[in-house]
């Protein structure tokens, strides 16, 4: 299983805790109905609190770099063995690359976060984006804009590592 998303950023930064996990695979499976895919908790303020799987993500719709997932972190612990599923994190820079297609106001913050904890470096974010891009299907001319303002945003969380992506846009 290859993490992506929010928990991803969250697992690597500690930052914007999110209640959907998004998940790739390396074999095909079939998955329990989404309502047997739901973890009920209690959080630290003692409210319930819920973590589900998110059944729409994948990588398709994504700008993914071929290699992703043999360059993925495997996650290693007694907490995470289970002796049919090797859980993997994607890397920093894959991750930064997962959020430019869509690219939405969350997206630009987890990009500014990574860039902040110096896990991800403007200049290899651009190199990735060049060779994933000749595996990606459509109008890339929308991906070069936001791959342009997310190299931006890297570059500029970097240099200002207490600052919000929102922050940062006002001072251009």
């Amino acid at each position: 299983m290859y993490l992506a998303g929010g928990m991803a950023v969250n697992f690597y930064t500690g930052y914007r805790p999110t209640v959907d996990i998004d998940a790739s695979f390396s074999h095909r499976l079939l998955l329990p109905k989404a309502e047997n895919l739901v973890v009920s908790y209690e959080g630290p303020d003692g409210k319930p609190k819920v973590v589900y799987f998110d059944m729409n993500y994948s990588t398709s719709f994504a700008l993914m770099h071929p290699d992703f997932e043999k360059d993925a972190y495997r996650v290693e612990g007694k907490e995470f063995q289970d002796p049919k599923i090797e859980l993997h994190i994607i890397a920093p820079v894959d991750l930064a690359l997962s959020k430019i297609a869509r690219f939405e106001e969350n997206d630009k913050e987890d990009i500014a976060a990574l860039a902040r904890h110096s896990l991800i470096d403007p200049t290899a974010l651009e190199d990735r984006a060049a060779i994933a891009m000749d595996y990606y299907i459509g109008d890339q001319s929308t991906l070069r804009m936001n791959l342009k303002e997310a190299v931006d945003i890297a570059r500029t969380a970097k240099m200002k590592p207490n600052e919000s992506v929102k922050t940062i846009r006002h001072e251009r």
